[in-house]
């Protein structure tokens, strides 16, 4: 008699999104696992269209405890014990640290990017489905996570450097209990974040009082790596790796921007001074040749 193949399951927040939607699919097409899919409003019709009836779709706000802890629950009657716990959900937006209300703006991100990881993380391990040796947890950070912060991307920067210090604190806190905790750090890949970074952009452009001259000669680099996103398949088979090794690493690249990765090693008052004069100088040429307001 044929041996009944053991199905893995994995939760994966950020579900409607594009290196999450991707990674659902990859892990779909295996066969090997059970995916539960978070939505926040609009089920994943187009996803679960796309994949077969092991993709389970999950409504989940990630700002809410009580919906993180349901959403554990509905896992619960499907299964005792969750091999992977992916936290790919989050938010991003360009924005000033003084103009507009940086405060408004850094606290929604933070709920999303940091605090959501936190609730969901803290949900899964209480319901008692993430167990020693068995599961792993695996968080996204991203290339902003380890990098200077870039004018403007700070508020998105902050979140990240704050999903790094949390993925190392709960990577040694749960390894007393032999849970691996993972960290991927990507680079730039289509995804609904690219719509959101380009709205805020055009806001903070827009609005701004002091920073229009400055913004005009930023505007192609800020903008590069966005039009020009990586495919989907580097980031998937990092996940892939990530998830599959018997020993994984604590941390994983996966196509990180390298002219930012070039000038990083720079200190940081060299990079302060070259912001402010090498910014200043392209708006001057960029007037020479009335291309600048």
């Amino acid at each position: 008699m044929k041996k009944k193949k053991t199905m893995k399951y994995a939760f994966v927040t950020g579900g409607a999104g594009g290196i999450a939607g991707a990674i659902i699919e990859a892990l779909d097409k295996t066969g090997d696992w059970i995916i539960f899919a978070t939505y926040h409003s609009k089920p994943l019709k187009d996803l679960q269209a796309r994949c077969s009836d092991r993709v389970i779709g999950v409504k989940l706000d990630i700002t809410s405890q009580e919906s993180c802890d349901k959403a554990a629950e509905t896992v619960k009657t499907y299964t005792d014990t969750l091999d992977a716990l992916l936290n790919f959900a989050g938010i991003h937006t360009m924005a000033s640290l003084v103009e507009g209300d940086p405060a408004a703006v850094m606290e929604k991100m933070i709920n999303t990017n940091v605090l959501g990881m936190i609730r969901v993380t803290k949900s899964f391990f209480q319901a008692d489905l993430l167990k020693p040796k068995t599961s792993r947890v695996i968080n996204c950070s991203s290339e902003c996570g380890w990098m200077q912060p870039q004018p403007f991307n700070s508020p998105y920067a902050i979140t990240k450097w704050a999903v790094e210090a949390y993925t190392i604190g709960l990577r040694r806190e749960l390894a007393f209990l032999d849970i691996p905790v993972i960290k991927i750090q990507p680079g730039s890949f289509k995804s609904g974040m690219h719509g959101q970074a380009t709205s805020g952009y055009e806001k903070l452009l827009a609005e701004t009082t002091h920073y229009k001259p400055i913004l005009s000669v930023l505007s192609p680099l800020m903008t590069m790596a966005m039009k020009n996103p990586h495919d989907m398949k580097y980031i998937v088979a990092t996940t892939m790796e990530a998830l599959n090794a018997k020993s994984p690493k604590i941390n994983y690249r996966s196509k990180n921007t390298w002219y930012l990765a070039l000038i990083d090693p720079i200190p940081g008052k060299i990079m302060d001074v070259g912001y402010k004069y090498v910014v200043g100088g392209g708006y001057k040429l960029m007037k020479a040749f009335g291309k600048a307001e």
